[in-house]
């Protein structure tokens, strides 16, 4: 045991010795987990989004799957960020984060299981899962703000903007699937996006203007930028008008489409970015 216990010492300080000489390494890994950082507030609200799918369209097994799915992601990410070397692992803020995960996977957990085994969820532990939801959001959010800050670490802004544009897709996608699906109807729903669906939404579409702008002149980001476009425009206005002939199916599906399109277009801007260094 102390052998083992010896051996990690002298690797952990061997990395750090190998960091210290060289900063590009450093960087690498605090860009690395930023993005970890970054998927795990995304993956949130996916998880969330796909929980309501399960319980609205009565226990659909591809939705059950989406969830396993992405809890195995959040987890991977988790234990990658947590790690004795990762540079998030001494960060203050980290703790809170920890403690959200475990909260919000006990009430999806209870929630998934009272539904497949009694056909519905107790209202207020439903309600209670969208507000684990945003406190851990917030939480992983501070813990990304705080390792900027530790670092130094410069972001390219079309890297951030992407990010944010990615986490209003999502907030949008899961409040949507919460407001539209059926066995969700009678209970009161977290407003999950801060001064309603309808700001965050134009918020959204001013941003992605300002990102058709600003990648002009790179032909092929730009030609994906304008399926971003394409695709947000064919969902929007069932955003803006969720009570009205609802079809979450669509908007989830869309949904996670331009969220993998932004996150091509935000690895092209940090590794274009990284290339200049």
């Amino acid at each position: 045991m102390i052998k083992i216990a010896l051996k990690k010492v002298c690797s952990a300080l061997a990395l750090c010795l190998l960091i210290a000489a060289n900063p590009a390494t450093a960087d690498a890994d605090t860009n690395n987990t930023l993005k970890r950082l970054y998927e795990m507030r995304s993956l949130t609200f996916a998880i969330l989004s796909d929980y309501y799918m399960f319980s609205g369209l009565q226990g659909d097994s591809r939705y059950n799957r989406e969830i396993e799915s992405n809890v195995k992601q959040f987890e991977d990410r988790l234990s990658k960020i947590t790690d004795a070397t990762a540079p998030t692992a001494k960060l203050e803020t980290l703790a809170a984060a920890i403690s959200g995960w475990q909260n919000y996977k006990r009430l999806l957990e209870t929630n998934r299981a009272d539904f497949l085994t009694q056909g519905y969820a107790n209202a207020r532990l439903v309600s209670e899962l969208s507000n684990e939801a945003i406190s851990l959001n917030k939480s992983l959010g501070m813990v990304y703000d705080s390792l900027i800050d530790t670092s130094g670490i410069k972001l390219s802004s079309l890297t951030q903007q992407t990010r944010d544009m990615g986490l209003i897709i999502q907030t949008l996608t899961a409040e949507y699937a919460a407001r539209s699906t059926s066995s969700v109807g009678q209970v009161s729903v977290v407003s999950i996006n801060e001064g309603g669906m309808d700001k965050q939404g134009e918020g959204f579409s001013s941003l992605l203007q300002k990102l058709k702008a600003e990648t002009a002149k790179a032909k092929r980001i730009y030609k994906l930028v304008d399926q971003v476009e394409v695709k947000w425009e064919f969902i929007a206005k069932s955003i803006a008008n969720y009570n009205e002939n609802a079809v979450p199916f669509i908007v989830s599906s869309y949904g996670d489409r331009i969220t993998h399109d932004l996150a091509t277009i935000e690895e092209y801007y940090t590794k274009n970015l990284q290339a200049k260094k």
